[in-house]
């Protein structure tokens, strides 16, 4: 029984080295909430990353070729919705 109480306190006691040092990512942007007249936003991140968001959408460097692919899914239909189950 004794065993069960300091290893219960020995779990309790573990805890994390983060200090309460949280990085948040940065607020979502919808295309709604830019004006009309605002200039379109870059499709990546420019800069130097410090968050997982900022990191996946950096801009890769200069000469990197960019292929951009559309997905057709062949049991969609056309309008691009889900056929009903058979």
């Amino acid at each position: 029984m004794t065993k069960i109480i300091i290893t219960a306190l020995l779990l309790g006691s573990c805890g994390s080295n983060d200090n309460n040092n949280v990085k948040t990512d940065a607020q979502t942007i919808h295309e709604g909430d830019a004006a009309v007249d605002a200039p379109a936003a870059p499709d990546c991140f420019t800069g130097t990353p410090t968050t997982h968001d900022e990191l996946i959408n950096a801009c890769p460097p200069a000469g990197t070729t960019r292929i951009f692919k559309t997905v057709h899914l062949p049991l969609l239909n056309p309008d691009g919705t889900v056929p009903p189950l058979p």
